[in-house]
């Protein structure tokens, strides 16, 4: 969270947080005057944060069900959206990307981690190779502003939404 810069206060975004491997940690950083907004399309992976959530005392995790086009969050000036093992997931990540788009406050950043695969796969995960990353979301108007590769097997792309 520290190569990313998420610091306490901040709302966040977190589109297809699933059953919240990162959405806790998230909460943790941002603190009691933050917020981040977990979304998925599942339901039942909701519902498994939103009890998570409960036991622990997290007041500062919203639920969001969103589409499968568009996170829906209810606000639309985040600080940030973290996608975490996502980006390959999507049946159409442009649309999903362009619609994130509109969340992000002017500055704002999208944190996409992914494997760390330079070649395509022929098993299973499908993950995207690094270059498949980098096209697919430049097309959806976002500018590479840097990428962290200290993690052992996946890359953190960090981005600009472009006007």
């Amino acid at each position: 969270m520290d190569a990313i810069g998420v610091r306490p206060g901040m709302r966040v975004g977190e589109a297809g947080a699933g059953r919240g491997y990162f959405t806790f940690p998230l909460a943790r950083r941002v603190g009691g005057r933050g917020v981040v907004f977990a979304n998925d399309i599942s339901t039942a992976s909701l519902d498994v944060i939103r009890e998570r959530a409960d036991r622990e005392g997290l007041k500062n995790i919203q639920i969001v069900v969103g589409a499968v086009d568009d996170p829906l969050f209810p606000e639309k000036d985040l600080e940030m959206v973290v996608m975490v093992y996502v980006l390959h997931e999507l049946e159409r990540p442009v649309p999903f990307l362009k619609n994130l788009h509109a969340y992000l406050r002017p500055g704002g950043l999208l944190v996409i981690i992914e494997r760390n695969t330079p070649v395509e796969r022929t098993h299973q995960p499908p993950f995207m190779t690094n270059r498949q990353v980098l096209e697919t979301v430049s097309e959806a108007r976002y500018t590479l502003d840097r990428t962290e590769n200290f993690l052992p097997h996946d890359t953190i792309y960090i981005y600009k939404a472009r006007e």
